[in-house]
């Protein structure tokens, strides 16, 4: 649907987030640093 469904500012090098409120489906992530620069991106899937 192309929403925005969680938006993290302040990473540290390990994180656990929980998806116990996401829908099932395919979701789209994309990490960036503080200046905006893309880091990383991909996609993974909610299975309930």
């Amino acid at each position: 649907m192309g929403k925005k469904v969680l938006d993290v500012t302040t990473l540290t090098q390990l994180n656990n987030l929980s998806l116990n409120g996401f829908y099932r489906g395919v979701y789209i992530f994309r990490l960036s640093d503080k200046n905006g620069n893309i880091i990383d991106s991909g996609k993974f899937q909610v299975v309930k």
